[in-house]
C-alpha cells in the first residue's frame, strides 16, 4: 500500500519473518546509524531474533505502559537518543504496538524538526490501524491523547506472525478495531465483518490478514481526503469519546480496542434512545460485541469520572460533550450537543446491560 501524505509519502508492505530481514527493511534508504526503541513485551518474547536484527546497533526498550506515553517521560527518550549521539542522518526503527508508535512519531517528528523512522507494528491494533493515518498522540496528567502531531513513519512492515503471540485482551483490543472499521465502510464491508467475526478461528493467519488489509483500506478512504481530522475523519473516533474516558477513568486498566469496542456500545444506546438507531438494527450490532466485550469491573468507574474525562476531550468544541454515534452501516454523524444529565441516564442502563452480558 502506497499512502501520499501532505507530511510526506510512506509505505505499507508485508513481510514474513521481518526479524530476519534488516536488509530488506532498510533498502534504498540513506542514513548514517541505526537506533531501536523496542517493546519491553516484544523483547522478552522475541529476544534471540532481535538481538540479530540489532547486532552492534543502540537500542532502547521501552514497557509498553499507557504512563510511558505521559508528556513527561518524552524527556528521557529524547535524552537517550542525544546521548548516544543520534544524528538527523540516522533513522530510528520502532518494534512494538500502538503505544511505542505515538513515542516514537512524536519524537521523530520534533527532534531536530524530523527525522527518519520505520515502523514495525507487532499488535494487532496497531497493524490494522493505528500504524497508517499520520496521528501521533501524547498523554498529559492522565488525560488520554491531549498533546500530538501528523508525522508518518517512512515505511511500515506488517508481520501477522506476531499476533500469535498476543494475550487474548490485546488479540481482543485489535478485533474491536476492526469491527468499528468495518461498521464505518459499507454493507459490502459489514457483511466481510460478520463473515470473519462469526467465524471459528479468529486467528487464521490467511482471513486475519484479509481483515488487517480491508481495515488499513476502509481507513484510508476516510483520511485520504481529511488527513488533518478537520471533517470527515472525525468519524473515526467512534466509540473513542467514552472509550478514551474509560481508559482515564480507570487508570488504563482496559486495553484500548476493548475500550473502544465499549464506547461503541455506549455511543449505540444513546443513539437508541435517542431514536436515532432501530431496534433492530441496534440488536444486530451488539451480537457482533458481546463475544468480545471484556472482562472489566466497570461498576467501579462513575458516570461522574466519564463525564470529568468527556469534558477534556480534545474533539469537545462547545458547551455540551460531544460523541460520534452511528445511524447505522456506514451512516455516522457526531453530535455536539450531549448534556451530563443524558450521559448520567444512559450510563446507568449501559452497566445493567454489561454485566447482564459479562456475568
Amino acid at each position: 500500500m502506497k499512502i501520499e501524505s501532505k507530511i510526506k509519502n510512506y509505505s505499507v508492505e508485508k513481510i514474513e519473518k521481518v526479524l530476519s530481514k534488516k536488509e530488506d527493511i532498510l533498502k534504498n534508504i540513506k542514513f548514517r546509524r541505526v537506533y531501536f526503541f523496542i517493546d519491553e513485551n516484544v523483547f522478552n518474547i522475541y529476544k534471540k531474533s532481535l538481538k540479530k536484527i540489532v547486532k552492534d546497533d543502540q537500542y532502547l526498550i521501552i514497557p509498553a505502559d499507557e504512563t510511558n506515553k505521559e508528556y513527561i517521560k518524552l524527556a528521557d527518550y529524547y535524552k537517550w537518543l542525544i546521548d548516544e549521539e543520534f544524528m538527523r542522518t540516522d533513522i530510528l526503527i520502532t518494534i512494538g504496538g500502538g503505544i511505542l508508535q505515538d513515542i516514537s512519531g512524536f519524537i521523530a517528528s520534533t527532534l531536530y524538526r524530523g527525522i527518519k523512522w520505520i515502523f514495525i507494528p507487532t499488535t494487532l491494533l496497531s497493524q490494522a490501524d493505528s500504524c497508517i493515518g499520520s496521528k501521533t498522540s501524547i498523554n498529559f496528567k492522565g488525560n488520554k491523547n491531549l498533546i500530538g502531531s501528523f508525522y508518518p513513519p517512512d515505511r511500515i512492515f506488517i508481520d501477522p506472525a506476531f499476533c500469535h503471540t498476543l494475550s487474548d485482551e490485546y488479540f481482543n483490543s485489535g478485533i474491536g478495531e476492526i469491527i468499528k472499521f468495518h461498521l464505518l465502510s459499507d454493507m459490502k464491508g459489514y457483511e466481510k465483518l460478520k463473515d470473519y467475526i462469526f467465524s471459528k478461528d479468529l486467528k487464521n493467519e490467511d482471513r486475519l490478514f484479509e481483515m488487517i488489509i480491508s481495515t488499513l483500506k476502509i481507513k484510508k478512504s476516510y483520511f485520504d481526503e481529511d488527513e488533518f481530522d478537520t471533517g470527515r475523519r472525525n468519524l473515526l473516533n467512534y466509540g473513542h469519546c467514552f472509550g478514551h474516558a474509560l481508559e482515564s477513568a480507570s487508570n488504563y486498566a482496559i486495553c484500548h480496542g476493548e475500550a473502544v469496542l465499549l464506547g461503541m456500545a455506549f455511543a449505540d444506546l444513546l443513539s437508541l434512545k435517542r431514536k436515532i438507531l432501530s431496534q433492530e438494527v441496534y440488536d444486530e450490532f451488539q451480537k457482533i460485541y458481546y463475544n468480545h466485550y471484556p472482562d472489566f469491573n466497570i461498576k467501579e468507574i462513575s458516570s461522574g469520572q466519564i463525564i470529568k474525562y468527556l469534558k477534556k476531550d480534545k474533539k469537545r468544541i462547545g458547551k455540551y460533550l460531544t460523541m460520534v454515534i452511528s445511524k447505522g452501516v456506514g451512516n455516522f454523524e457526531k453530535l455536539d450537543d450531549i448534556k451530563d444529565s443524558e450521559i448520567k441516564n444512559i450510563y446507568r442502563r449501559f452497566i445493567s446491560d454489561y454485566l447482564q452480558r459479562v456475568d
